[in-house]
């Protein structure tokens, strides 16, 4: 692994364990062991990191989403997209694009821009598995896709921080949830009640 490579590694650690405002290039070096200077041929700014960082993130998402079309439509792609937040929700850490996005409005103008593709670039893999899951009846959702992605992965990111808390449960909780509201079957099961149907 290069060091640009091992640089672009830690980042995305230290981003998800505390934000891009909360660590430094002294972190870097005292994690990776090289000198600040060394750091600094590569990334010879933070903004400049940063922008790697999105750019690291960007085709991780990339990876996922090709990876998740190889799954049926539905819950399994729906369920797959989940999942790939298990490792954060396992040792306590954010979601990189969203502690990205808590520390946008400190960044400066360029970064800001990268984080909010950054962003973007996950809201539409969402909203495809949730446009395909309802194309196939699969999913059942009570908005539009667009809508609903947003909806859905701040539940997630949101439950991943609340996670970093006992009893720990909260991303679990968070996924299970998520599936059996989305589920076709599940929604079928239980129908909507008519605004004037008395429930009991």
């Amino acid at each position: 692994m290069s060091t640009q490579e091992k640089i672009i590694q830690l980042t995305n650690t230290l981003v998800q364990q505390r934000g891009f405002q909360g660590f430094s290039y002294a972190d870097l070096e005292a994690g990776i062991g090289i000198r600040k200077a060394s750091i600094h041929h590569h990334f010879p700014s933070k903004t400049d990191l940063g922008l790697a960082y999105c750019d690291y993130k960007t085709q991780q998402f990339q990876e996922l989403a090709a990876a998740l079309r190889q799954l049926p439509a539905g819950v399994p792609r729906l369920k797959g997209y989940l999942d790939a937040f298990a490792d954060c929700a396992a040792q306590g850490q954010m979601c990189g694009a969203y502690a990205m996005l808590t520390d946008s409005h400190l960044l400066l103008p360029e970064l800001q821009i990268a984080v909010y593709r950054l962003a973007q670039t996950e809201q539409h893999l969402l909203q495809d598995i949730l446009a395909t899951g309802q194309h196939s009846k699969q999913l059942h959702l009570a908005q539009p896709p667009a809508a609903m992605a947003m909806v859905v992965s701040s539940a997630l990111k949101g439950a991943l921080l609340l996670n970093r808390v006992p009893p720990h449960a909260a991303y679990a909780d968070a996924v299970t949830t998520i599936i059996r509201w989305l589920s076709a079957d599940t929604a079928s099961s239980h129908p909507t009640p008519h605004p004037n149907q008395e429930t009991s």
